[in-house]
């Protein structure tokens, strides 16, 4: 009804033929534009018109409204707006389709099925029991058959107007790239505390059923891990997380039209991991200078300082070599002479002490050696020469040295190869040891690159 200037109404209804208006009687004054008369009497037809009411009183009423019979609507109900093929197989046909737009005044008691295989132009009903939802299978199909649906709405007065596929459906199964099926509180990160459990559950569809395999992105999956997989999700579980299983995780799914990948990430809070290799410089008489590498694995939180130990070799006790460090490197003094130490890093953050990386070999702290006190040329070739303890070649009339040899001799005697004949050189050799290089020895005799002559001189060590 048309109401215009309200805050309160009161709406009236003739009593009979006699043209007599009857106020419509509630228990609370009518606020809303909107009202449900009840107590009418079944196949009259009745009028009404509404007041709106002030505090200055009563206006004026409204238009009489259309003559409205008080009886139960005798409708069908319309078709279905859309019916769609959702899937098929080799023996089945899926559908789904929209309510009516207007029901015919009384409630669905649902739908109908028809079908018509595409060879044939009668129509088959296929449900034997109304179907009380909007979608419904057809099965035993034949297989790579065609067929047209159609499906009606059944109400209390009967069977509405049919809505037609406008296309054939063939059954036959349907190919589908695997799809992945997740929702908008789907976590990309998954964040754990040391000892924690995750478990990351993805679903999936796809035809035929896709498979589903689990890769940890530069690394391997734990031996806690768990997966679970069905032909409509998986499921990666990782039982008592450790820093170890910190990383991104990668579901690979694939079929036979095509494959798909997602890739979750996961961060275990925990301790750091192994700090890199240790390198020793500035060797010295009694300290070191020790440097490494920061974890790759901090353990989800910064890493706060360093902590470096000690131990001489004929010990088992660790001690601290030096107060904490913020640094990558450290210079670790007061050590004894001559004497072979272990060193170890870990690294800390706000969940505590991580794990060491521990020097495979003792380190002296010493000076430098001292330089060979001479070098002896034993033999020669036109093409080589044979030293005690040798090092660099210079030509002779040259003042370049050229170190020969690129990895370093452990022996007191080498062999110095592609010498030029019957050129003249002299050598030189260094020393090496932890603290680094010594200085040059002297200079060997001149000797020709040549072949001997006569007999050979034996020089001891």
């Amino acid at each position: 009804f048309r109401v215009s200037a309200v805050n309160r109404f009161g709406v009236s209804r003739p009593l009979d033929s006699t043209g007599r208006w009857l106020k419509v009687l509630t228990r609370k004054p009518i606020v809303e534009a909107a009202h449900r008369v009840t107590h009418l009497t079944e196949n009259v037809e009745y009028e009404f018109r509404v007041y709106a009411v002030n505090d200055a009183g009563i206006g004026a009423p409204s238009n009489i409204s259309m003559p409205i019979k008080c009886a139960e609507p005798t409708e069908v109900p319309d078709a279905p707006s859309i019916v769609n093929v959702t899937d098929t197989t080799n023996t089945s046909v899926s559908l789904e389709w929209t309510r009516p737009a207007h029901d015919g005044g009384m409630e669905i008691h649902g739908y109908i099925i028809e079908m018509c295989k595409g060879s044939e132009a009668e129509w088959h009903r296929v449900n034997e029991d109304l179907c009380a939802v909007t979608r419904y299978s057809v099965t035993g199909l034949e297989t790579g058959a065609e067929y047209k649906f159609r499906i009606c709405a059944v109400n209390s007065v009967g069977k509405g107007e049919a809505k037609e596929m406008p296309e054939f459906a063939q059954a036959v199964d349907r190919l589908l790239a695997p799809e992945i099926d997740i929702d908008a509180s789907f976590k990309q990160t998954h964040i754990v505390k040391s000892g924690g459990s995750v478990c990351i559950h993805i679903g999936f569809k796809g035809k035929p059923t896709p498979t589903a395999s689990w890769t940890k992105v530069d690394g391997e999956l734990g031996v806690m891990t768990d997966i679970t997989t069905t032909e409509t999700f998986t499921a990666l579980t990782l039982e008592n997380c450790t820093r170890n299983d910190t990383g991104k995780y990668t579901l690979t799914l694939e079929n036979s039209s095509g494959n798909k990948s997602i890739t979750v990430a996961v961060k275990v809070l925990d301790t750091p991991g192994v700090p890199g290799a240790l390198s020793i410089k500035e060797v010295t008489r009694g300290a070191l200078t020790i440097a490494w590498e920061p974890p790759t694995n901090d353990g989800g939180a910064r890493v706060h300082h360093y902590t470096v130990e000690k131990r001489e070799a004929s010990r088992r006790t660790w001690t601290e070599a030096a107060p904490k460090t913020t640094q990558t490197s450290l210079r670790v003094s007061d050590l004894l002479e001559g004497v072979p130490y272990f060193f170890r890093v870990m690294a800390e953050n706000q969940y505590g002490l991580g794990e060491a990386y521990e020097m495979p070999d003792p380190v002296i702290a010493t000076a430098e050696p001292a330089p060979p006190k001479r070098v002896d040329i034993i033999d020669t070739t036109d093409t080589s020469a044979t030293l005690a303890c040798g090092r660099p070649a210079p030509k002779r009339n040259t003042i370049l040295w050229v170190r020969e040899n690129k990895i370093p001799c452990f022996e007191c005697y080498y062999k110095v190869e592609g010498l030029v004949e019957g050129l003249e050189y002299q050598f030189r050799v260094y020393a090496m040891n932890s603290a680094g290089l010594s200085k040059a020895s002297e200079a060997s005799k001149r000797a020709v690159a040549q072949n001997p002559v006569g007999k050979y001189i034996t020089i001891k060590k």
